[in-house]
């Protein structure tokens, strides 16, 4: 999807109960993968509006708010601002001009944002590095699709198979790779008709 496309919908993101319902129950996922404690410093890639992210930024010592789309951190950035989230570091750029340091992360979470990702080997290795050694790395995602999830919109990924994924965690560094089916994603095509698209969850650790 074009940085314009997300740019026209980041002001109505939060607003689609679907996109919510799933950020909430990706966010129960993530509860379940990581231990959250006030010491810990933990990355949101592909962050958006913070639908997932924010949710646990009080209770770290570091959110890092990952997302190379400036209208949806300008959303996010929003929130922050009408509550205490002085501890939510927002980074605006892609993950390998970010800054962060190696071993410096304990978790890495991310949702509906890895099938945007062109060079997924490259990031995932970059994801291995910048985690400490133990550290998890939660990802929510599209099982195989058509295509028509993005409408005209082309993306670099029409969702993954599981097990593929999975393999490339593992070579980028990653073990104990674990994933599960996580229900469904209603959404309309392009002709307006609802379609059902399958997500899962995958959990590595370094």
């Amino acid at each position: 999807m074009s940085q314009d496309e997300f740019t026209r919908k980041a002001k109505e993101w939060d607003s689609n109960p679907e996109r919510k319902r799933i950020a909430d129950e990706f966010a129960a996922a993530v509860e379940k993968a990581i231990d959250f404690k006030a010491e810990s410093e933990v990355l949101d890639f592909g962050c958006g509006t913070g639908l997932v992210g924010l949710r646990f930024g009080k209770r770290v010592k570091t959110l890092y708010a990952l997302d190379t789309s400036a209208a949806m951190l300008d959303m996010l950035n929003a929130k922050t601002q009408n509550e205490d989230f002085g501890n939510v570091r927002v980074i605006p750029v892609a993950l390998h001009e970010s800054g962060l340091r190696d071993d410096s992360l304990d978790a890495i979470f991310t949702s509906m944002a890895m099938h945007h990702v062109e060079d997924l080997p490259e990031v995932l290795g970059l994801m291995a590095k910048l985690l400490t050694k133990g550290g998890k790395l939660v990802i929510g995602e599209l099982l195989p699709e058509d295509g028509s999830f993005h409408g005209d919109n082309v993306v670099p990924n029409n969702g993954f198979e599981p097990d593929e994924l999975a393999a490339m965690v593992t070579n980028a560094g990653f073990s104990a790779v674990q994933h599960h089916n996580h229900g469904l994603y209603n959404k309309p095509d392009k002709e307006g008709v609802v379609r059902q698209y399958g997500t899962f969850v995958l959990v590595g650790q370094k």
